[in-house]
């Protein structure tokens, strides 16, 4: 997503502020985060998680609806972290700048299809999903495997880059890159 030192970056869904805390140090002190979340008690957890690394200085906590959009405009990076990101494409839009990076996580296969519908609807382009899971293998170097029992979840990235206009080259750039 292009986060660095100096970059402005939207995020909403704050939960316990642990991807709040990533960007808040990826920023640097000429940075700055501004996340917005529904919830006043979950908004104080993450203050307050965020305040423990000494990072409360380089965020702005905003309590609000992703529905309602957002005050920023021309943010650098836009992270969507919510039960259906697909239905705020419009608000994440008008906030980016011109080839600005969005991001979204989902759980299931269902949401990404919906999110690859609206993003193409909402001129996104350079679109990229990457499946996130984690599994544990057994350590007996003669039988390298999984392990038998497992508790898993997987989750979906998606990444996209706000456009004037797109073709169908720019919206299926990943598309050949993996295989």
């Amino acid at each position: 997503m292009g986060v660095g030192p100096g970059t402005r970056v939207l995020e909403a869904g704050t939960g316990s502020g642990g991807l709040t805390t990533a960007f808040a140090y990826m920023v640097g002190e000429s940075g700055r985060v501004v996340s917005y979340e529904r919830k006043p008690d979950v908004q104080a957890l993450a203050r307050a998680n965020l305040s423990r690394l000494g990072f409360e200085n380089r965020v702005d906590f905003k309590l609000g609806d992703a529905a309602d959009g957002f005050s920023e405009r021309d943010v650098d990076a836009l992270f969507l972290d919510l039960p259906n990101p697909y239905d705020y494409l419009g608000q994440a839009k008008a906030s980016l700048k011109g080839g600005g990076y969005l991001g979204m996580l989902v759980p299931t296969v269902n949401q990404v299809s919906r999110c690859l519908q609206a993003l193409r609807n909402y001129q996104f382009a350079f679109v990229e999903v990457c499946e996130i899971l984690l599994r544990y293998f057994k350590t007996d170097w003669e039988r390298l495997r999984p392990t038998d029992r497992m508790v898993a979840h997987t989750g979906y990235l998606i990444f996209g880059r706000s456009v004037f206009e797109i073709n169908d080259d720019l919206f299926d750039e990943g598309a050949d890159d993996q295989g």
